[in-house]
């Protein structure tokens, strides 16, 4: 009885997302261009974790080359009654430079930042901070994107 209602559950939620038009962000758009890691420094997770998003662009008119330097920080920004974190902070720093033929287009460093509430499950803590990582690198990806796709529409040289 519950395998049924389990794969009841199962079908519902399927026609659903499917149903709604959803669709992962980097799948299936419509980019005529690429971007390729030339050279990573710094945290070697973040980094890895760009390139494999990275390589879902697929365009062939035209390829960037992308040098990254990232770096990842846990900070504690309050402490309970017994000096206990609780509250803590994941800041990922990224200085990137975009370039085609060996010209840089774009040089810029980006900063994101999650709080959250420290909890006493360690296992439950790490998903939480994968979970959150993973959306920081999206952001920051998506970041690199638009430089790249504002690039084409409008060649000048971002400096900031």
């Amino acid at each position: 009885m519950i395998r049924k209602v389990l794969n009841l559950s199962f079908l519902l939620i399927l026609l659903i997302v499917n149903g709604c038009g959803f669709k992962p962000m980097l799948a299936g758009s419509d980019y005529d261009f690429s971007i390729k890691v030339e050279n990573s420094s710094g945290n070697e997770e973040i980094n890895s974790k760009i390139q494999n998003k990275l390589k879902m662009l697929n365009g062939t008119k035209r390829t960037f080359d992308l040098n990254i330097n990232s770096n990842k920080t846990r900070n504690v920004l309050s402490k309970d009654s017994k000096g206990d974190p609780a509250i803590l902070e994941i800041v990922i720093t990224l200085n990137y430079k975009l370039a085609e033929k060996k010209k840089i287009l774009v040089n810029k460093s980006l900063t994101q930042k999650s709080t959250y509430n420290n909890i006493s499950d360690k296992f439950e803590l790490s998903k939480s901070e994968e979970m959150l990582k993973d959306n920081l690198v999206e952001n920051l990806v998506t970041e690199i994107i638009n430089s790249a796709s504002n690039f084409l529409q409008s060649p000048k040289i971002n400096d900031n």
